[in-house]
């Protein structure tokens, strides 16, 4: 495919030349004129037809040429001598004028036809061949048919019958063309000029070349015996034979192409390579093969190299640079030669004495060519630098080996020939093997996606190829072992990466499931719980399909696997219980996930799983519908959840048509288990899990079938669940809420269609219908007429509802989200009904659509709305209803006449000129509107100004120029504003309005239209008169948004007026007051760069979309885009305002995207020169910008990133300078105040880094941008030192990705070593090296001072975001051993960060086979050791211990540490009188976390092996924790002196508390911790609290003395305010007992009212809130004061008056939530009790509150007040809340006067 066929992107073909009609014309006249009694036969006047459709369609040219091929294939019709004369001249003249394949391909079957017809070689086709491959053709530069054009067509000539047989025919013209072809174009390349105006561009030469040695490769390999006699001279070469002269000729250039790779495109190397290789390969003897692809690429020799007559490769090729540069060009050449050199040569043994080149010599001994492949192969692939291009090829090159190679080992099978199996399965050896193995651990997740698919493919076929070699050499046993430590290895990995579903996929058929279930018997669900990231989810179900599938194949009889097909299961006698039994091994695993609390997994489950389960066994639907609709249900999962899995399946069944809308049923409660009750899908419509709602909708909405019919009852609940759903805040719900809808009403159109269709006929029938007819069938149709009307009705009353709805929803003030909604669902009502006629649906042609009634879209009413909805304030709301007002007639209803659009467009021109950029945003879309409906459309004469002067109405088609022109004048007036005032300008005439206005109005101009073509000199015009005016505004406003202070600067001049314009300001009265509010310099800057980002965005508008010539000629010309990119780049190396630059960036982008596609060379070179100076600008002494180097990193990010080649030359040359630039020292008498180079460079190099187009091209530096950071981290200047850590932080995003959550030491966050240093192989040896460096410094200065090595922390930093890897072989260990002992150094540092963060960077480098000797030996603490260095080694242990303890693979490794650490940790506890308090409780919090909570053995492991370490932990833990027990009961004991401060004192004993608790909660016994609420420590009562808090229950022995003590806290009062708010949430958990307690509960009450008035702690009043609601009603549950009505009525009051004040909307968010958790204590007393009406309301405004958990809260809390069956969504709850209180007269009052309050209360409505 050409390079304009790529550009297509699927576009359709190009007609033909208009040319070529007139001499197909001259053929008919010239053959009609010489036979003119001869009638023309259907053949001939098809094409004749042709002649006359020049000017039409291709469409129109392709049926006439396919109806000439059926006439054609009539033998009766066919004359002979027309096809000669006539029919065979114009096909073939078509087919070699066509100037693309695409359009080429059709006159194929017609060439093929007259070529059987006429019977002979002399053919108008042949002859046109020959002058087609004509030499003259070459250097002609014809625009129409370029050579790659011609090239192509050479290669579709090949593709069919006649056409291959006329290129075989001038087999040898054919090659000299092509070759001459090449030879010309490399010539032109390499003596490429830019000056040379008509030479073609560098891409389409580049394009040529590719394509000619596509065809050049194709013709040689696919046809060798024609091609054998010419190139098999090359053993032989003699000086006079024109066919060694070709082939020489051929070769040289080809040599050329491969070893230049910084001219040629990677592509053209690649197959140049390829066909190098093929013409070697012609070579007869395989001896003098082999002997010349070593001698030219592969050994060193003090010969002469051979040539073909004086051909050969260079030294540039075959050297060291060769092998050696990012674009190694010797890859093309081993890609070549693995693809195209037979076997035999391959496997041909060579001498023992050659000399390797050096690249090759660490391989020796290599025996053939087939091991030098794979070794050169293996070379490239390890080969971290490479470019990306580069290294996808090189794994396709080795791909493309390994299957080479199991081609030939399968000869060899077949054959039985052992020499040469040994001689191609010697290479894969086990070191090998594993190395190929590894590439697809270390390059799975490399950011250059195709790399996933090629190690793909080398995996699987590696793997192919060991079995081969294990089956023929009969080593099963070690290929079986291999492939079950394989699978060990990816069950032991983590859960979460995505590698390990693909090779696990790969695996099961070769292993089978019992091997699987074996390895791993939960597998099922551990990989069913993976599947809460989106992005794993499809590798899972691919994984789990081709487990379950395989597993169908083993299990059930009479099954065989069909390629590309999953197989279907039906039950019968005998598949029934293994069927049985393959549901059951998914179906309790599959319900636990859907029953998962987690949202996100149970939608992966719905979408992933289901389906294809439900495909497999249509039957497993109702054996989980059984399962969930169990009442006793013992397979643990979630009951509360059980709805939401419920409807899930029901949705994926209903979706399959597994089951109907006839097994609904309106019972209650069925005892069918395969009907459906219609109240459950009530419930689930309010249900307050949005996934379950949009299920339900699913549900109703969608269906296999088209027009399968939607009942009354679905209809019914859809009124009931549109208005309620759409105000949701959740983007993704209203996505696929309205996505549904679309659906339902596209299936609704369908079904009325078909119903009136039926409709018609039955009447038809009944009105032919006579009395002696059948009088059942005339009932029958009758009734069937009747149920269609019906169901029409009921269609058209649905219709009609929703749009009055849509309508009612898009009231002023509506939220975002309703308006969204509603405006999407009118959209897609457009779509799919139309504004006043229904659209044509597919396949319905040109036929109009009998439709029984029309929606009502198009009506007045609407229409004001949507126009009002334009002054909406969010931009996504205008953009949509100006596109469905674009749908309405012209006019608009309502809006006729020319008076009319005039006052809308006044309307529109209030806000345009308004300060606000809302508004000024809502005017400009009216503008639009305005322009695109009456004047572009309409041509009405209409004026931006009011008091514009009345001119002459111009032409209708003068309409848009002349409206354009006035807007252009109202922009001049308000720069000639801001030119003479500009703080007045600010306040009373802004530019940012109108300058979107003409946004808008350009982009609406279509430069294709011919009323726009005709006045295309008026239209110049006007751009250019757009541009002057973007110059006048940037110019006007530049001097403010320059300063080097944006934000405070004010011009001077308008210092002196500030009297003068307050005097104005106040005569504008309160307007413009309000224009004006706010400091006089943040009015300036707010206009000034508003307005250079509107000007911006239009110039964007302007040289992205109108049409450029060279010359003066077009709209806009070359010269136009040059002085756009002056300004661009000024505005970005200039401007200081941060919202200023980076809006001009965009249209710089676009500007220099334009450019750089230019077919004039001049004007494609133009942003290489500005990124020249650009670069050149950094080193100027004159450049000072401030703020992260302002916009001038954007300024050269903006071109490097619209360079489209793969190469990215600009990109390379520019990191190039910045990294040398940033590397240079700077002077150290450097002012500080003034920008440095360095730190221009280190900004520039972060910006490149940062943006995403250039993601995989900047990885290539990651290493020495890395280098970079490290080292400015020494820097002796603050601001290099301050760029550093940014680009430090930018270089951590890129490499390891964006956070997949927020920890950033999460494992999904981190790449293991192995993937690291393989990606950045250089960053190994200087990290190591730094790493020296800093703790040499440490270890040197730790005695005397803290000083720390800058470069420290960031190393650190790096190393602790790998992880360790599963994969990790001894030389990968062995890799990282060399950092353990520096990193295990930092213990000494004197400063604890760098303690902590070598602890953290320990923990990758340590594998988990070394984890208890790495402990063993941190604990052998050295007698003469520090405190600090203790307490880094007990840091080092402590994240050694989460880092490995928690991974849920180990086993063996946790047997060892529970034997052997233990006595090491009570050997070091026997020691605490040595230690600082501070290292003591860091020691006791290891042994809280590792030896006694012991959370690390319940982590995901099988139930077997926890009870096994239970076992193990209690026996060998037992010693240490008695001994630690009785220290802690010691040293708790001991008083505290308040006089003796003991540093770290506290942090010891609350250490200690929290071993003593955690011990009482494990023996369900707290007595003997109750006192520790009273200790003296307030950290010693907060973790008590904690603790007990957290895992305490009613039956563990000494609550009620806990209940007693935390009673007295609450009342008496507690010191510190953490500990009291603990205290009282602790009690909200507890049944309040006041028989143990001295007060009463009317005292506690009255005490907890004073604490909660009086206390100035905000925690405290939000922890006493949710405490009165809880004892309110304990009190009123229990009725001891029921006979005290009062003061109960009282308590009540008082609490409600409490809840009310604490829930508006202006109090704080905490305190809302405590008034939240304190109605839910008195919840089910609320709606029973006359004092509570205003908590009523007050719920009703939480569940609207702007906090989605609030309302969420809320919602919960009043579902279960009315008792409902499951709880609701917040805007159901608002409902029912409503509903309750307008049953009550009181509660009507009050509820009438809450309403009246909100509606003219304190808001006010906005006036139009």
């Amino acid at each position: 495919m050409s390079r304009s066929e790529k550009n297509k992107a699927g576009g359709k073909p190009i007609k033909l030349p208009p040319s070529i009609f007139s001499d197909w014309k001259t053929i008919i006249n010239n053959y009609t004129e010489s036979n003119p009694k001869v009638e023309l036969t259907p053949v001939t006047k098809e094409i004749a037809r042709l002649t006359d459709y020049v000017n039409d369609s291709w469409e129109q040219q392709a049926a006439c040429l396919k109806k000439a091929t059926q006439a054609l294939h009539d033998k009766k019709n066919v004359n002979k001598d027309q096809i000669i004369q006539v029919v065979e001249p114009i096909v073939s003249s078509g087919y070699f004028t066509a100037t693309e394949n695409l359009s080429r391909r059709h006159f194929i079957p017609l060439v093929e036809a007259t070529s059987k017809e006429i019977n002979s070689d002399n053919t108008s086709f042949a002859r046109l061949y020959k002058d087609y491959i004509s030499l003259d053709t070459i250097q002609q530069e014809q625009q129409d048919m370029t050579i790659a054009q011609r090239a192509l067509t050479i290669s579709a000539t090949l593709e069919f019958g006649y056409g291959k047989r006329v290129v075989l025919d001038a087999f040898h013209d054919t090659l000299v063309y092509i070759i001459a072809a090449l030879d010309y174009s490399v010539q032109q390349v390499e003596n490429y000029n830019i000056d040379n105006k008509t030479s073609l561009s560098l891409v389409d030469r580049m394009n040529d070349i590719l394509y000619l040695i596509k065809t050049l490769h194709a013709l040689l390999s696919r046809h060798m015996t024609h091609a054998q006699p010419i190139f098999a001279k090359i053993q032989n070469a003699q000086e006079n034979d024109p066919d060694a002269q070709l082939v020489a000729k051929l070769l040289g250039v080809l040599f050329i192409i491969c070893t230049d790779t910084d001219v040629y495109a990677r592509d053209c190397s690649l197959v140049a390579g390829m066909t190098i290789a093929t013409i070697i390969n012609m070579a007869p003897d395989v001896v003098f093969a082999r002997d010349l692809i070593l001698e030219w690429f592969f050994i060193t020799t003090t010969k002469e190299k051979k040539s073909i007559l004086g051909v050969a490769p260079t030294s540039v090729l075959t050297g060291e640079s060769g092998w050696s540069e990012r674009d190694v060009p010797m890859l093309s050449i081993v890609k070549g030669l693995v693809s195209s050199i037979r076997s035999d040569v391959l496997l041909s043994k060579f001498p023992n004495d050659l000399e390797f080149i050096p690249t090759l010599k660490e391989f020796q001994p290599l025996e053939n060519l087939h091991e030098i492949l794979f070794f050169s192969n293996n070379y490239f692939c390890s080969k971290a630098d490479l470019q990306s291009p580069s290294k996808v090829a090189a794994f396709e090159s080795m791909a493309t080996w390994l299957t080479e190679c199991k081609s030939i080992i399968q000869s060899c099978m077949k054959d039985n020939n052992k020499e040469i199996m040994k001689a191609a399965s010697a290479v894969f050896q086990p070191k090998t093997v594993d190395k190929l193995v590894h590439y697809v651990w270390n390059h799975w997740d490399d950011p250059v996606d195709v790399i996933q698919n090629k190690v793909k493919s080398i995996f699987e076929v590696t793997l192919d190829v060991v079995e081969m070699k294990a089956t023929y050499f009969k080593e099963n046993e070690a290929y079986n072992n291999f492939l079950q430590r394989l699978l060990m290895n990816l069950i032991e990995m983590d859960w979460h990466r995505k590698v390990k579903y693909a090779l696990l996929n790969i695996l099961v058929p070769k292993l089978g499931t019992d091997v699987f279930l074996k390895a791993e018997p939960n597998l099922i669900w551990k990989c069913l719980r993976a599947m809460d990231s989106l992005i794993l989810s499809p590798q899972i179900t691919a994984m789990l399909m081709a487990f379950l599938q395989q597993r169908i194949i083993e299990t059930i009889p009479g099954l065989k696997p069909i390629k590309n097909q999953s197989l279907k299961l039906n039950e019968n006698a005998e598949t029934k219980v293994p069927i049985q039994h393959w549901v059951h091994l998914w179906a309790e695993p599959v319900i636990r996930a859907l029953t998962s609390s987690s949202e996100l997994l149970r939608k992966n489950i719905s979408n992933f799983i289901l389906p294809s389960l439900f495909k497999t066994c249509p039957s497993s639907f109702w054996t989980l519908m059984e399962n969930l609709q169990l009442e006793d249900n013992d397979s643990g999962f979630d009951k509360d959840l059980r709805l939401h899995a419920f409807i899930t399946v029901l949705k994926v069944g209903r979706s399959l048509d597994i089951v109907g809308a006839d097994a609904y049923t309106l019972e209650k409660s069925s005892t069918d288990a395969r009907k459906i009750p219609v109240d459950t899908l009530r419930i689930a419509i309010y249900h307050h899990d949005p996934q379950v709602r949009l299920d339900v909708l699913g549900l109703m909405c969608e269906s296999r079938k088209a027009i399968t019919p939607i009942s009354k009852m679905e209809m019914d609940i859809l009124r009931e669940f549109i208005p309620l759903n759409m105000n949701c805040t959740s983007p993704e719900f209203r996505q696929t809420f309205c996505t549904h809808i679309s659906r339902l009403l596209f299936r609704l159109r369908g079904i009325l269609y078909a119903k009136y269709r039926s409709y018609k006929s039955c009447i038809a029938y009944l009105d032919k219908f006579t009395s002696t007819e059948d009088n059942k069938k005339y009932t029958a149709m009758r009734t069937e007429a009747e149920e269609s009307l019906d169901s029409i009705e009921h269609g058209k009353q649905f219709l009609y509802w929703l749009i009055k709805h849509i309508e009612t929803s898009l009231y002023p003030g509506a939220s975002y989200q309703r308006v969204a909604t509603s405006l999407r669902l009118l959209s897609t009502l457009i779509k799919i009904f139309g504004v006043t006629e229904l659209p044509v649906p597919a396949g319905f042609g040109d036929q109009p659509v009998d439709f029984p009634f029309r929606v009502p879209v198009g009506t007045p009413q609407l229409t004001k709305v949507l126009i009002d909805t334009l002054m909406n304030p969010f931009d996504f709301n205008r953009v949509q209803a100006f596109e469905i007002l674009s749908q309405f007639p012209n006019p608009l209803p309502d809006i006729e006449s020319r008076q009319d659009a005039q006052h809308l467009l006044w309307w529109g021109l209030d806000n345009v000129v308004s300060t606000r950029a809302g508004e000024s945003d809502s005017g400009a879309m009216v503008f639009r509107l305005i322009f695109t409906k009456y004047v572009k459309e309409l041509g009405y004469d209409l004026y931006p100004e009011r008091d514009s002067k009345q001119k002459a109405s111009p032409a209708v088609e003068m309409a848009p120029v002349v409206f354009t022109d006035r807007l252009l004048d109202l922009l001049d007036k308000q720069v000639e504003a801001a030119k003479s005032n500009l703080l007045l300008a600010a306040q009373q005439h802004p530019m940012h309005g109108t300058l979107l206005a003409l946004q808008y109005i350009f982009r609406e101009l279509d430069y294709q239209n011919p009323s726009v073509r005709a006045k295309m000199t008026e239209w110049k015009k006007i751009h250019n008169r757009a541009l002057t005016l973007v110059h006048s505004v940037c110019a006007t406003v530049m001097d403010v948004l320059s300063n080097p202070s944006p934000e405070g600067n004010v011009p001077s001049s308008f210092r002196e007026m500030e009297e003068a314009i307050d005097d104005l300001i106040d005569e504008c009265g309160d307007e413009g007051e309000d224009n004006s509010s706010g400091p006089k310099h943040q009015v300036i800057l707010s206009c000034c760069w508003r307005a250079v980002k509107e000007a911006s965005a239009l110039l964007e508008v302007i040289i992205s979309r109108a049409p450029v010539t060279r010359e003066k000629s077009g709209l806009i010309s070359t010269t136009d885009l040059k002085e756009s990119g002056v300004l661009l780049r000024t505005l970005l190396t200039t401007v200081r305002h941060r919202g200023a630059f980076s809006a001009v960036y965009p249209a710089y982008v676009s500007l220099n995207t334009r450019l750089l596609d230019s077919v004039d060379s001049t004007t494609a070179e133009v942003p290489a020169q500005w990124l020249e100076d650009n670069l050149a600008s950094i080193t100027s002494n004159n450049i000072s910008i401030t703020r992260r180097s302002a916009g001038l990193p954007l300024c050269i990010l903006a071109i490097v990133s619209s360079e489209r080649s793969s190469k990215k030359k600009m990109l390379d040359k520019t990191m190039k300078t910045l990294l040398e630039l940033a590397n240079q020292e700077p002077p150290p008498d450097a002012d500080q105040r003034i920008d440095m180079p360095q730190v221009h460079a280190y900004n520039i190099m972060r910006t490149i880094f940062m943006d995403a187009k250039l993601a995989t091209a900047v990885l290539g530096y990651a290493s020495d941008g890395f280098s970079l950071a490290i080292s400015g981290f020494s820097s002796s200047s603050w601001a290099i030192r301050n760029c550093a850590v940014m680009l430090f932080s930018t270089l951590l995003q890129r490499t390891f990705g964006t956070k997949k959550t927020k920890d950033e030491h999460s494992a999904v966050n981190k790449l293991t070593g192995r993937e690291f240093f393989t990606r950045y192989p250089q960053l190994h040896p200087y990290l190591l090296e730094q790493l020296k460096i800093a703790v040499d410094q440490l270890l040197a200065k730790s005695t005397a001072t803290s000083t720390v090595h800058p470069g420290l922390y960031p190393i650190l930093t790096l190393l602790s975001r790998l992880h360790p890897s599963v994969m990790d072989d001894a030389d990968q260990v062995a890799a990282m051993a060399p950092f353990v002992p520096l990193v295990t150094s930092c213990a000494v540092s004197a400063i604890f960060k760098t303690r902590e963060m070598a602890a953290r960077a320990l923990v990758p480098l340590i594998p988990s086979s070394e984890l208890v000797q790495t402990t063993l030996m941190l604990l052998d603490v050295p007698s003469k050791s520090t405190q600090n260095e203790i307490h880094g080694r007990l840091l080092q242990v402590q994240f050694l211990l989460r880092g490995h303890l928690y991974h849920t693979s180990l086993r063996d490794h946790l047997f060892d540490f529970i034997k052997r650490v233990p006595a090491a940790i009570q050997a070091t506890v026997a020691c605490a009188d040595l230690l600082s308090r501070i290292t003591y409780a860091l020691l006791l919090d290891i042994i809280s976390e590792f030896f006694f909570d012991c959370a690390w053995i319940f982590i995901d492991r099988d139930q077997g092996v926890v009870e096994e370490l239970k076992e193990l932990v209690n026996e060998n833990f037992e010693p240490l924790r008695k001994y630690v027990l009785d220290q802690c009961r010691e040293g708790l004991a001991v008083p505290v002196d308040p006089q003796q401060v003991v540093i770290g004192g506290f942090l010891a004993r609350r250490s200690m508390a929290q071993i003593l608790v955690q011990y009482a909660l494990q023996k369900k016994d707290v007595s003997d911790v109750v006192h520790l609420l009273d200790d003296v420590d307030y950290e010693v009562r907060l973790i008590s609290m904690t603790l007990l808090e957290k895992h305490s229950n009613y039956d563990m022995k000494g609550m009620d003395a806990l209940q007693q003590q935390l009673l007295i806290k609450t009342f008496k009062g507690e010191s510190n305010p953490n500990c009291f708010v603990l205290a009282a949430k602790f009690l909200l958990v507890l049944k309040l007992d006041f028989t143990h307690v001295t007060f009463t509960r009317v005292e506690y009450w009255n005490q907890l009212v004073d604490q909660f008035v009086s206390s100035r702690s905000q925690a405290v009043t939000e922890s006493v809130l949710p405490l009165l609601g809880s004892l309110l009603s304990q009190i009123i549950e229990e009725g001891t004061y029921a006979d005290d009505k009062e003061w109960l009525n009282q308590c009540i009051s008082l609490w409600s008056k409490y809840v009310v004040a604490n829930s508006r909307k202006e109090i704080t968010l905490p305190l809302r939530e405590a008034a939240v958790e304190s109605i839910r204590f008195m919840a089910m007393h609320i709606f029973e009790n006359e004092e509570t009406t205003q908590v009523q309301l007050t719920i009703t405004q939480l569940l609207q509150d702007d906090d989605i958990d609030i309302r969420n809260a809320i919602a919960e809390i009043t579902s279960k007040a009315l008792v409902l069956e499951a709880p609701v969504h917040p805007e159901r709850a608002t409902e029912l809340v409503y509903s309750n209180l307008s049953k009550s007269q009181q509660h009507l009052k009050e509820l009438s006067s809450s309403l009246w309050s909100v509606l003219l209360g304190e808001e006010k409505l906005r006036k139009k």
